[in-house]
């Protein structure tokens, strides 16, 4: 799964580097005066982020902006989200449910 990363983001800039899906949620969510490091992921209405490409995304990073991480996609497992615990990191999903790694992987069989 590709990831696209933007490291050092001014707030206000946020909304317009993210599909129009996720735009106004990011707004609300973000402050456009914070820096953040953005991590755009999968953002197809069926596509799970699994935990593996988050990983080698944060790897990627290397260091977050000083104002957190976002994380944008259609939806993360909880494994995912566990990777991030101890950042400052806001996740901005098209919507809510709750999935594990093996449920992601079942659903792909």
């Amino acid at each position: 799964m590709k990831v696209t990363i933007h490291t050092f983001i001014q707030g206000e800039r946020l909304p317009h580097l993210v599909p129009p899906a996720y735009r106004e949620e990011i707004a609300k969510r973000t402050r456009p005066d914070w820096i953040y490091s953005l991590l755009l992921f999968a953002h197809n209405r069926r596509d799970v982020v699994p935990s593996a490409p988050v990983r080698r995304a944060l790897r990627r990073l290397k260091k977050p902006a000083p104002d957190g991480i976002v994380l944008v996609g259609a939806v993360f497992t909880q494994e995912a989200r566990d990777l991030t615990e101890g950042m400052q990191a806001t996740f901005i999903t098209l919507h809510k449910s709750f999935w594990t790694d093996e449920s992601a992987r079942m659903r792909q069989q």
